[in-house]
Protein backbone atom coordinates (compact mmCIF):
# COMPACT_ATOMS: atom_id res chain seq x y z
CA UNK A 1 0.00 0.00 0.00
CA UNK A 2 1.79 3.63 -1.15
CA UNK A 3 1.66 6.53 0.76
CA UNK A 4 2.15 10.21 0.01
CA UNK A 5 2.46 13.64 2.05
CA UNK A 6 5.25 12.41 4.39
CA UNK A 7 3.09 8.90 5.03
CA UNK A 8 0.17 10.99 5.89
CA UNK A 9 -2.21 9.90 3.25
CA UNK A 10 -2.17 6.09 2.39
CA UNK A 11 -3.38 5.41 -1.30
CA UNK A 12 -6.26 2.23 -0.92
CA UNK A 13 -7.89 1.49 -3.83
CA UNK A 14 -7.72 2.74 -7.81
CA UNK A 15 -11.66 4.84 -7.97
CA UNK A 16 -10.95 5.63 -11.59
CA UNK A 17 -8.25 6.73 -14.35
CA UNK A 18 -8.28 9.37 -17.31
CA UNK A 19 -6.50 11.04 -19.68
CA UNK A 20 -4.19 13.32 -17.05
CA UNK A 21 -4.09 10.84 -14.14
CA UNK A 22 -5.81 8.73 -11.42
CA UNK A 23 -8.38 8.74 -8.66
CA UNK A 24 -7.39 6.96 -5.59
CA UNK A 25 -9.72 6.11 -2.56
CA UNK A 26 -7.62 7.62 0.41
CA UNK A 27 -6.53 7.74 3.98
CA UNK A 28 -5.96 10.31 5.96
CA UNK A 29 -3.39 8.79 8.83
CA UNK A 30 -3.96 12.21 10.85
CA UNK A 31 -7.44 12.94 10.91
CA UNK A 32 -9.16 9.60 10.40
CA UNK A 33 -10.72 9.96 6.91
CA UNK A 34 -11.17 9.04 3.77
CA UNK A 35 -10.24 10.93 1.52
CA UNK A 36 -9.78 11.19 -2.48
CA UNK A 37 -6.14 11.28 -4.08
CA UNK A 38 -5.62 12.46 -8.02
CA UNK A 39 -2.49 11.43 -9.30
CA UNK A 40 -0.91 12.60 -11.97
CA UNK A 41 0.01 9.82 -14.78
CA UNK A 42 1.60 10.91 -18.04
CA UNK A 43 2.67 8.05 -20.52
CA UNK A 44 6.04 7.70 -20.87
CA UNK A 45 6.61 9.17 -24.95
CA UNK A 46 5.06 12.69 -23.87
CA UNK A 47 8.37 14.87 -24.73
CA UNK A 48 9.74 16.63 -21.95
CA UNK A 49 8.04 20.40 -22.74
CA UNK A 50 4.71 18.80 -22.50
CA UNK A 51 5.02 16.92 -19.21
CA UNK A 52 5.37 20.30 -17.77
CA UNK A 53 2.47 21.91 -19.21
CA UNK A 54 -0.08 18.57 -18.51
CA UNK A 55 1.43 19.08 -14.45
CA UNK A 56 1.25 22.92 -14.77
CA UNK A 57 -2.39 21.97 -15.55
CA UNK A 58 -2.52 19.95 -12.19
CA UNK A 59 -1.15 22.31 -10.35
CA UNK A 60 -3.73 25.04 -11.49
CA UNK A 61 -6.73 22.49 -10.72
CA UNK A 62 -5.49 22.89 -7.09
CA UNK A 63 -5.25 26.75 -7.21
CA UNK A 64 -8.35 27.27 -8.88
CA UNK A 65 -10.63 24.41 -6.82
CA UNK A 66 -9.11 25.77 -3.63
CA UNK A 67 -10.08 29.54 -4.05
CA UNK A 68 -13.60 28.28 -4.60
CA UNK A 69 -15.68 28.52 -1.42
CA UNK A 70 -19.08 26.83 -2.76
CA UNK A 71 -20.90 23.99 -1.54
CA UNK A 72 -21.67 22.53 -5.19
CA UNK A 73 -17.25 22.56 -5.84
CA UNK A 74 -15.22 19.74 -4.48
CA UNK A 75 -13.02 20.75 -1.50
CA UNK A 76 -9.04 20.47 -1.82
CA UNK A 77 -6.84 19.27 1.34
CA UNK A 78 -3.43 19.33 0.22
CA UNK A 79 -1.27 19.63 -2.77
CA UNK A 80 1.84 17.41 -2.76
CA UNK A 81 4.79 16.91 -4.90
CA UNK A 82 7.35 14.20 -4.22
CA UNK A 83 9.73 12.09 -6.72
CA UNK A 84 8.66 13.89 -9.17
CA UNK A 85 5.11 13.01 -8.58
CA UNK A 86 2.03 15.08 -8.00
CA UNK A 87 -1.34 14.77 -5.96
CA UNK A 88 -4.11 16.49 -5.22
CA UNK A 89 -5.79 15.79 -2.18
CA UNK A 90 -9.71 16.15 -1.79
CA UNK A 91 -12.63 16.13 -0.64
CA UNK A 92 -14.27 12.33 -1.47
CA UNK A 93 -17.85 12.25 -2.96
CA UNK A 94 -19.47 9.39 -2.73
CA UNK A 95 -22.19 9.23 -5.12
CA UNK A 96 -22.45 8.60 -8.90
CA UNK A 97 -22.02 10.94 -11.49
CA UNK A 98 -24.97 12.72 -13.51
CA UNK A 99 -24.36 10.37 -16.39
CA UNK A 100 -24.17 7.40 -14.27
CA UNK A 101 -27.45 8.66 -12.08
CA UNK A 102 -30.03 8.99 -15.64
CA UNK A 103 -28.23 5.82 -17.82
CA UNK A 104 -29.11 3.75 -14.35
CA UNK A 105 -32.52 5.66 -13.01
CA UNK A 106 -33.72 7.46 -16.41
CA UNK A 107 -33.76 11.31 -16.75
CA UNK A 108 -35.04 13.50 -13.56
CA UNK A 109 -38.24 14.97 -12.79
CA UNK A 110 -38.43 18.53 -12.90
CA UNK A 111 -38.35 19.30 -9.11
CA UNK A 112 -35.20 17.27 -9.15
CA UNK A 113 -33.56 19.35 -11.86
CA UNK A 114 -34.30 22.51 -10.94
CA UNK A 115 -32.81 21.97 -7.83
CA UNK A 116 -29.50 20.59 -9.66
CA UNK A 117 -29.70 23.67 -11.78
CA UNK A 118 -29.42 25.70 -9.09
CA UNK A 119 -26.20 23.76 -7.06
CA UNK A 120 -24.55 24.16 -10.52
CA UNK A 121 -25.18 27.54 -11.39
CA UNK A 122 -24.28 28.52 -7.75
CA UNK A 123 -20.72 26.66 -8.48
CA UNK A 124 -20.37 28.09 -11.60
CA UNK A 125 -21.00 31.71 -10.68
CA UNK A 126 -18.45 31.31 -7.51
CA UNK A 127 -15.81 30.26 -10.31
CA UNK A 128 -16.49 32.95 -13.02
CA UNK A 129 -16.65 35.40 -9.75
CA UNK A 130 -12.99 34.30 -9.11
CA UNK A 131 -11.78 34.93 -12.37
CA UNK A 132 -12.51 31.48 -13.66
CA UNK A 133 -13.97 29.24 -16.85
CA UNK A 134 -13.82 25.71 -16.06
CA UNK A 135 -14.39 24.80 -19.41
CA UNK A 136 -15.54 21.28 -19.31
CA UNK A 137 -18.96 21.48 -17.82
CA UNK A 138 -20.59 18.05 -18.73
CA UNK A 139 -22.99 15.53 -17.05
CA UNK A 140 -19.79 13.04 -16.48
CA UNK A 141 -18.27 15.80 -14.21
CA UNK A 142 -21.40 16.86 -11.94
CA UNK A 143 -21.61 13.70 -9.34
CA UNK A 144 -24.95 13.42 -7.18
CA UNK A 145 -25.48 12.12 -4.06
CA UNK A 146 -28.18 11.02 -2.87
CA UNK A 147 -28.87 13.54 -0.44
CA UNK A 148 -26.87 16.94 0.09
CA UNK A 149 -25.52 19.56 -2.55
CA UNK A 150 -24.48 17.96 -6.07
CA UNK A 151 -21.07 18.41 -6.95
CA UNK A 152 -19.00 20.29 -10.01
CA UNK A 153 -15.42 18.66 -10.38
CA UNK A 154 -12.44 17.88 -12.69
CA UNK A 155 -11.07 21.93 -12.59
CA UNK A 156 -8.35 20.11 -14.52
CA UNK A 157 -9.08 22.59 -17.94
CA UNK A 158 -10.26 25.33 -16.29
CA UNK A 159 -9.00 28.69 -17.55
CA UNK A 160 -7.95 31.56 -15.51
CA UNK A 161 -8.56 34.97 -16.39
CA UNK A 162 -4.88 35.81 -15.35
CA UNK A 163 -3.61 32.38 -16.37
CA UNK A 164 -1.51 31.93 -19.34
CA UNK A 165 -3.29 29.55 -21.93
CA UNK A 166 -1.84 25.69 -21.34
CA UNK A 167 -2.28 23.74 -24.50
CA UNK A 168 -0.44 20.93 -25.32
CA UNK A 169 0.61 20.22 -29.26
CA UNK A 170 -2.48 18.20 -31.20
CA UNK A 171 -5.07 18.16 -28.00
CA UNK A 172 -8.50 19.96 -28.17
CA UNK A 173 -9.56 20.00 -24.26
CA UNK A 174 -13.06 19.23 -23.78
CA UNK A 175 -16.00 17.21 -24.95
CA UNK A 176 -17.24 18.95 -28.33
CA UNK A 177 -21.10 17.75 -27.59
CA UNK A 178 -20.81 20.07 -23.91
CA UNK A 179 -18.74 23.30 -26.09
CA UNK A 180 -20.72 26.39 -27.65
CA UNK A 181 -20.32 27.17 -30.46
CA UNK A 182 -18.26 30.55 -29.85
CA UNK A 183 -15.89 28.26 -28.48
CA UNK A 184 -15.74 25.76 -31.41
CA UNK A 185 -14.93 28.76 -33.75
CA UNK A 186 -11.46 29.81 -31.70
CA UNK A 187 -13.54 32.54 -29.33
CA UNK A 188 -11.82 33.62 -26.26
CA UNK A 189 -13.17 31.82 -22.81
CA UNK A 190 -16.42 34.06 -21.36
CA UNK A 191 -18.41 32.59 -18.75
CA UNK A 192 -20.91 31.92 -21.44
CA UNK A 193 -19.00 29.17 -22.32
CA UNK A 194 -20.01 27.67 -18.86
CA UNK A 195 -23.62 28.57 -18.82
CA UNK A 196 -23.86 27.13 -22.39
CA UNK A 197 -22.50 23.87 -21.29
CA UNK A 198 -24.76 24.23 -18.34
CA UNK A 199 -27.78 23.86 -21.03
CA UNK A 200 -26.42 21.01 -22.76
CA UNK A 201 -26.15 19.13 -19.41
CA UNK A 202 -29.23 20.26 -18.20
CA UNK A 203 -31.06 19.01 -21.67
CA UNK A 204 -29.07 15.13 -20.98
CA UNK A 205 -30.57 15.59 -17.08
CA UNK A 206 -34.03 15.95 -18.45
CA UNK A 207 -33.96 14.00 -21.55
CA UNK A 208 -31.53 11.47 -20.90
CA UNK A 209 -29.76 11.68 -24.25
CA UNK A 210 -27.24 14.51 -25.64
CA UNK A 211 -28.75 16.87 -27.34
CA UNK A 212 -25.74 16.73 -29.38
CA UNK A 213 -24.53 13.85 -29.41
CA UNK A 214 -23.51 11.74 -32.93
CA UNK A 215 -21.53 8.97 -34.07
CA UNK A 216 -18.86 10.98 -35.06
CA UNK A 217 -16.73 14.28 -33.60
CA UNK A 218 -17.38 16.33 -37.06
CA UNK A 219 -20.95 15.53 -37.32
CA UNK A 220 -21.00 16.03 -33.43
CA UNK A 221 -19.71 19.61 -33.97
CA UNK A 222 -21.49 20.28 -37.16
CA UNK A 223 -25.15 19.58 -34.74
CA UNK A 224 -23.62 22.40 -32.49
CA UNK A 225 -22.90 24.61 -35.19
CA UNK A 226 -25.97 24.40 -37.01
CA UNK A 227 -28.43 22.90 -34.38
CA UNK A 228 -30.74 24.12 -32.06
CA UNK A 229 -32.89 21.50 -29.79
CA UNK A 230 -35.74 22.02 -28.29
CA UNK A 231 -36.31 20.47 -24.79
CA UNK A 232 -39.84 18.31 -24.21
CA UNK A 233 -39.81 19.83 -20.61
CA UNK A 234 -42.42 22.35 -20.46
CA UNK A 235 -42.49 25.83 -18.25
CA UNK A 236 -39.60 27.57 -16.87
CA UNK A 237 -37.22 24.79 -16.65
CA UNK A 238 -37.77 24.52 -20.54
CA UNK A 239 -37.34 28.00 -20.97
CA UNK A 240 -33.82 28.04 -19.02
CA UNK A 241 -32.82 25.51 -21.27
CA UNK A 242 -33.60 26.83 -24.03
CA UNK A 243 -31.94 30.01 -23.22
CA UNK A 244 -28.98 28.43 -22.20
CA UNK A 245 -28.85 26.76 -25.27
CA UNK A 246 -28.99 30.26 -27.42
CA UNK A 247 -25.98 30.05 -29.95
CA UNK A 248 -25.24 33.44 -29.69
CA UNK A 249 -23.36 34.30 -26.80
CA UNK A 250 -24.65 38.11 -26.61
CA UNK A 251 -28.26 36.81 -26.55
CA UNK A 252 -28.04 33.76 -24.24
CA UNK A 253 -29.46 34.03 -20.65
CA UNK A 254 -27.31 35.31 -18.17
CA UNK A 255 -26.67 33.93 -14.71
CA UNK A 256 -29.56 36.23 -12.93
CA UNK A 257 -31.82 35.84 -15.41
CA UNK A 258 -31.38 31.61 -15.06
CA UNK A 259 -31.88 32.25 -11.44
CA UNK A 260 -35.47 33.43 -12.16
CA UNK A 261 -36.41 30.60 -14.26
CA UNK A 262 -34.87 28.13 -11.67
CA UNK A 263 -37.11 29.74 -9.23
CA UNK A 264 -40.12 29.83 -11.03
CA UNK A 265 -39.29 26.10 -11.87
CA UNK A 266 -38.78 25.21 -8.35
CA UNK A 267 -42.54 26.34 -7.13
CA UNK A 268 -43.75 22.98 -5.87
CA UNK A 269 -47.32 22.33 -7.29
CA UNK A 270 -47.04 25.37 -9.56
CA UNK A 271 -48.79 25.02 -12.49
CA UNK A 272 -45.46 26.83 -14.64
CA UNK A 273 -43.84 23.38 -13.42
CA UNK A 274 -44.53 21.23 -15.50
CA UNK A 275 -43.43 17.16 -16.32
CA UNK A 276 -41.97 16.58 -19.61
CA UNK A 277 -44.87 16.03 -21.89
CA UNK A 278 -44.81 12.23 -23.58
CA UNK A 279 -45.24 11.90 -27.04
CA UNK A 280 -48.78 10.88 -27.85
CA UNK A 281 -48.94 7.18 -28.65
CA UNK A 282 -48.95 5.41 -31.88
CA UNK A 283 -52.19 3.55 -32.24
CA UNK A 284 -52.14 1.00 -35.01
CA UNK A 285 -54.91 0.00 -37.20
CA UNK A 286 -56.57 -3.73 -35.94
CA UNK A 287 -55.39 -6.24 -38.68
CA UNK A 288 -58.34 -6.94 -41.03
CA UNK A 289 -59.94 -10.15 -41.01
CA UNK A 290 -58.87 -12.81 -43.02
CA UNK A 291 -61.70 -12.61 -45.70
CA UNK A 292 -61.36 -8.80 -46.56
CA UNK A 293 -57.90 -9.24 -47.13
CA UNK A 294 -59.09 -11.92 -49.88
CA UNK A 295 -61.37 -9.33 -51.33
CA UNK A 296 -58.79 -6.41 -51.59
CA UNK A 297 -56.51 -9.34 -52.97
CA UNK A 298 -59.07 -10.21 -55.77
CA UNK A 299 -60.18 -6.78 -56.68
CA UNK A 300 -56.48 -5.90 -57.43
CA UNK A 301 -55.68 -8.26 -59.75
CA UNK A 302 -59.05 -7.25 -61.63
CA UNK A 303 -57.45 -3.41 -62.09
CA UNK A 304 -57.09 -2.30 -65.50
CA UNK A 305 -53.24 -1.04 -66.19
CA UNK A 306 -54.17 2.18 -66.50
CA UNK A 307 -55.74 2.21 -63.12
CA UNK A 308 -52.48 0.87 -61.57
CA UNK A 309 -50.56 3.67 -63.40
CA UNK A 310 -52.81 6.24 -61.69
CA UNK A 311 -52.58 4.95 -58.33
CA UNK A 312 -48.40 4.56 -58.64
CA UNK A 313 -48.57 8.18 -59.84
CA UNK A 314 -50.63 9.53 -56.95
CA UNK A 315 -48.44 7.03 -54.28
CA UNK A 316 -45.25 8.77 -56.00
CA UNK A 317 -46.60 12.40 -55.93
CA UNK A 318 -48.19 12.18 -52.37
CA UNK A 319 -45.43 10.44 -50.44
CA UNK A 320 -42.33 9.49 -52.73
CA UNK A 321 -41.71 13.25 -54.16
CA UNK A 322 -41.67 14.88 -51.06
CA UNK A 323 -39.41 12.11 -49.15
CA UNK A 324 -37.26 12.72 -52.17
CA UNK A 325 -37.30 16.99 -51.90
CA UNK A 326 -36.31 16.44 -48.53
CA UNK A 327 -33.61 14.59 -49.19
CA UNK A 328 -32.51 16.88 -51.79
CA UNK A 329 -32.77 14.52 -54.32
CA UNK A 330 -35.24 16.48 -56.89
CA UNK A 331 -36.24 20.14 -57.52
CA UNK A 332 -34.48 22.92 -59.72
CA UNK A 333 -30.97 24.12 -58.78
CA UNK A 334 -31.81 27.85 -59.60
CA UNK A 335 -34.63 30.76 -60.07
CA UNK A 336 -34.27 34.09 -61.10
CA UNK A 337 -33.69 35.41 -57.39
CA UNK A 338 -30.81 33.13 -57.30
CA UNK A 339 -26.75 34.77 -56.91
CA UNK A 340 -24.00 34.07 -58.05
CA UNK A 341 -22.75 31.07 -56.15
CA UNK A 342 -19.58 32.35 -54.05
CA UNK A 343 -16.57 29.90 -52.65
CA UNK A 344 -16.00 29.72 -48.94
CA UNK A 345 -12.18 29.10 -47.64
CA UNK A 346 -8.52 29.59 -48.85
CA UNK A 347 -8.46 30.90 -52.02
CA UNK A 348 -11.90 31.99 -52.40
CA UNK A 349 -14.30 34.53 -52.79
CA UNK A 350 -14.54 34.80 -48.85
CA UNK A 351 -10.67 33.80 -48.21
CA UNK A 352 -11.20 32.24 -44.44
CA UNK A 353 -12.31 29.24 -42.78
CA UNK A 354 -15.72 28.47 -41.95
CA UNK A 355 -19.14 30.79 -41.57
CA UNK A 356 -20.60 30.85 -37.75
CA UNK A 357 -24.24 30.89 -38.84
CA UNK A 358 -26.77 28.72 -37.54
CA UNK A 359 -30.51 28.11 -39.21
CA UNK A 360 -32.97 31.48 -39.13
CA UNK A 361 -30.17 33.88 -38.03
CA UNK A 362 -30.85 37.26 -38.75
CA UNK A 363 -27.47 39.20 -39.21
CA UNK A 364 -26.72 42.77 -40.36
CA UNK A 365 -23.84 40.87 -42.90
CA UNK A 366 -24.51 39.81 -46.45
CA UNK A 367 -22.25 37.38 -48.54
CA UNK A 368 -20.16 39.16 -51.05
CA UNK A 369 -16.96 38.64 -52.55
CA UNK A 370 -13.92 40.26 -50.40
CA UNK A 371 -16.78 40.26 -47.53
CA UNK A 372 -15.58 40.17 -43.50
CA UNK A 373 -16.26 37.07 -41.81
CA UNK A 374 -19.32 36.86 -39.67
CA UNK A 375 -18.82 38.70 -36.13
CA UNK A 376 -21.01 38.12 -32.83
CA UNK A 377 -22.30 41.63 -33.47
CA UNK A 378 -23.37 41.01 -36.48
CA UNK A 379 -26.26 38.89 -35.20
CA UNK A 380 -29.31 41.08 -33.84
CA UNK A 381 -32.80 40.21 -33.12
CA UNK A 382 -35.60 39.54 -36.11
CA UNK A 383 -37.32 42.30 -34.83
CA UNK A 384 -34.49 44.87 -35.77
CA UNK A 385 -33.64 46.17 -39.23
CA UNK A 386 -31.08 43.28 -40.45
CA UNK A 387 -29.58 42.94 -43.99
CA UNK A 388 -30.18 38.76 -44.49
CA UNK A 389 -30.99 35.46 -42.59
CA UNK A 390 -29.60 32.31 -42.83
CA UNK A 391 -31.84 30.48 -45.38
CA UNK A 392 -30.05 27.05 -44.65
CA UNK A 393 -27.32 24.82 -43.93
CA UNK A 394 -26.61 21.74 -45.84
CA UNK A 395 -24.13 18.92 -45.39
CA UNK A 396 -22.39 18.27 -48.74
CA UNK A 397 -20.84 14.80 -47.96
CA UNK A 398 -21.46 12.95 -44.19
CA UNK A 399 -18.57 11.15 -44.80
CA UNK A 400 -16.64 14.29 -42.52
CA UNK A 401 -13.89 12.53 -40.86
CA UNK A 402 -12.70 10.79 -44.53
CA UNK A 403 -10.30 11.96 -47.02
CA UNK A 404 -12.91 12.31 -49.38
CA UNK A 405 -12.01 13.89 -53.02
CA UNK A 406 -13.32 17.37 -53.73
CA UNK A 407 -16.23 16.85 -55.67
CA UNK A 408 -15.44 20.08 -57.78
CA UNK A 409 -17.49 23.20 -57.64
CA UNK A 410 -19.98 22.58 -60.30
CA UNK A 411 -21.09 19.42 -58.20
CA UNK A 412 -21.25 21.35 -54.97
CA UNK A 413 -23.29 24.29 -57.20
CA UNK A 414 -25.58 21.69 -58.02
CA UNK A 415 -26.24 20.04 -54.33
CA UNK A 416 -26.10 23.73 -53.11
CA UNK A 417 -28.25 25.40 -55.89
CA UNK A 418 -30.63 22.33 -55.31
CA UNK A 419 -31.01 22.53 -51.93
CA UNK A 420 -30.95 26.03 -51.42
CA UNK A 421 -33.74 26.82 -53.91
CA UNK A 422 -35.75 24.32 -52.43
CA UNK A 423 -35.93 25.65 -49.24
CA UNK A 424 -36.67 29.17 -51.01
CA UNK A 425 -39.30 28.16 -52.89
CA UNK A 426 -41.00 26.12 -49.82
CA UNK A 427 -43.52 27.70 -47.38
CA UNK A 428 -40.71 28.29 -45.36
CA UNK A 429 -40.03 31.69 -47.21
CA UNK A 430 -43.51 33.20 -47.89
CA UNK A 431 -44.50 35.63 -50.57
CA UNK A 432 -46.64 35.31 -53.37
CA UNK A 433 -43.94 37.59 -55.44
CA UNK A 434 -40.80 36.09 -53.91
CA UNK A 435 -38.70 35.09 -57.00
CA UNK A 436 -39.11 39.08 -57.76
CA UNK A 437 -39.03 40.81 -54.55
CA UNK A 438 -35.92 38.41 -52.70
CA UNK A 439 -32.69 37.40 -53.80
CA UNK A 440 -30.54 34.40 -51.88
CA UNK A 441 -27.00 33.44 -51.97
CA UNK A 442 -25.34 29.71 -51.96
CA UNK A 443 -21.84 29.40 -50.42
CA UNK A 444 -19.45 26.49 -51.08
CA UNK A 445 -16.16 25.71 -49.82
CA UNK A 446 -12.96 25.73 -51.56
CA UNK A 447 -11.01 22.43 -52.66
CA UNK A 448 -8.50 23.68 -49.57
CA UNK A 449 -11.25 24.15 -47.06
CA UNK A 450 -12.73 20.96 -48.58
CA UNK A 451 -9.17 18.70 -47.39
CA UNK A 452 -8.91 16.56 -44.53
CA UNK A 453 -6.82 18.67 -41.86
CA UNK A 454 -5.63 17.38 -38.38
CA UNK A 455 -6.40 20.49 -35.78
CA UNK A 456 -6.28 20.03 -31.84
CA UNK A 457 -6.10 16.26 -32.11
CA UNK A 458 -9.34 15.78 -34.53
CA UNK A 459 -9.89 15.21 -38.26
CA UNK A 460 -11.67 18.48 -39.84
CA UNK A 461 -12.86 19.81 -42.82
CA UNK A 462 -15.31 22.15 -44.49
CA UNK A 463 -18.09 20.49 -46.60
CA UNK A 464 -20.68 22.57 -45.15
CA UNK A 465 -23.07 24.69 -48.16
CA UNK A 466 -24.60 28.07 -47.05
CA UNK A 467 -27.37 30.00 -48.03
CA UNK A 468 -28.68 33.13 -47.20
CA UNK A 469 -31.68 35.40 -47.87
CA UNK A 470 -32.47 38.93 -48.48
CA UNK A 471 -34.56 41.30 -50.03
CA UNK A 472 -34.23 41.95 -53.70
CA UNK A 473 -33.43 46.10 -53.57
CA UNK A 474 -30.81 45.58 -51.04
CA UNK A 475 -32.92 47.32 -48.07
CA UNK A 476 -33.18 46.34 -44.80
CA UNK A 477 -35.40 43.37 -42.99
CA UNK A 478 -37.54 44.46 -40.33
CA UNK A 479 -38.92 41.50 -39.39
CA UNK A 480 -38.38 37.41 -39.66
CA UNK A 481 -38.49 36.30 -43.00
CA UNK A 482 -37.96 32.85 -42.25
CA UNK A 483 -41.24 30.66 -41.04
CA UNK A 484 -40.67 27.57 -39.08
Amino acid sequence: MREVGNRRYRLVRELGRGGMGAVWLGQDTVLGREIAVKELLLPGNVPAEERVVYRERVLREARIASRLQDPAVVTVYDLISEDDQTFIVMELIKAPTLEELVERDGPLDVEAAATLAAQLLNALEAAHSSGVVHRDVKPGNVMVPGKGTAKLTDFGIAQSLDDPRLTATGTLIGSPAYMSPERLAGGEATSAWDLWALGATLFYATEGRGAFDRPTTSATILAVMSERPRPRVAGPLGELITGLLEPDPARRLDAAAAHRLIERASVPGSELTQQLQPAPPVVLPAAPPRKRRSIALVLSATLTPLVLVGALVSLYLTVFKPMFEDMGLTGPESSPAMQPVLTLGPGGDLPYDGLMAFRKDCLTWKPDKGVRKIESKDRVGCYKEHETEVLDVILANTETEKDVPYPGAAELTKIGGTGCTRTFLSSKVPGQDKEKTLRYWVVIPTEEAWKMKQENGYRTSDRIIHCFVGKADGTALVEPLMQS
